[in-house]
């Protein structure tokens, strides 16, 4: 099954031949439509099997013509455990949003770093990454605004739980809009990764 047959644009293809990305993978068969058509999806993937790609892709598609929000008003939020991952995810979303007639900007923040660069760097950002307590202290900041998001990627939840970031995932779920999309990807679904799903 070629990518075009997922509802990919004609521009992210020409990127996915580019960058040797040769036919979809599982995961990506299964939720590329999924996201386009704007649903829910839980995902259960290892790594290496294609998973950032497969929200990665259907999200830029879905920003066309929604990415001139008010500054510090971000469209998606992507939370993630670590920050290599952070900085992984980013990437993806850099190197495919190259491809696209339309800018998108996005980010990667992470604690460990100067939070201040990460502040000034925030300016008309569409795509955000964030590790969890990284992202609160912006929020609490005012450095961005979490009403305006329309999808919340959970990456890798059941790491994020394994290493005790419930709390402030239940507190970063309070600050967004209760009208979104979510995607969830795990490689275990595991009963904590089940009552996240819940809280959505």
């Amino acid at each position: 099954m070629p990518f075009s047959s997922l509802g990919i644009s004609t521009h992210l293809i020409k990127g996915l031949e580019k960058e040797k990305y040769l036919k979809p993978y599982p995961i990506q068969e299964k939720t590329i439509p999924a996201i386009l058509n704007k649903k829910d999806v839980l995902g259960i993937a290892q790594t290496g099997s294609g998973k950032t790609a497969s929200y990665v892709l259907p999200i830029l598609m879905n920003l066309e013509g929604k990415t001139a929000t008010k500054n510090r008003h971000v469209n998606v939020l992507v939370l993630v455990p670590t920050r290599e991952l952070a900085d992984q995810v980013q990437g993806v979303f850099r190197t495919f949003g190259f491809y696209l007639p339309f800018r998108v900007k996005s980010l990667a923040v992470f604690g460990g770093s100067s939070i201040n660069p990460q502040m000034q760097a925030l300016q008309n950002v569409n795509v955000l990454v964030a590790t969890p307590g990284r992202l609160i202290e912006l929020a609490k900041s005012n450095a961005l605004h979490l009403d305006s998001i329309s999808t919340l990627v959970l990456d890798e939840a059941d790491k994020m739980l394994n290493l005790g970031f419930k709390d402030e995932m239940d507190e970063i779920f309070a600050m967004l809009p209760k009208k979104r999309q979510n995607l969830l990807f795990s490689a275990t679904l595991s009963p904590d990764v089940q009552n996240v799903e819940r809280l959505y």
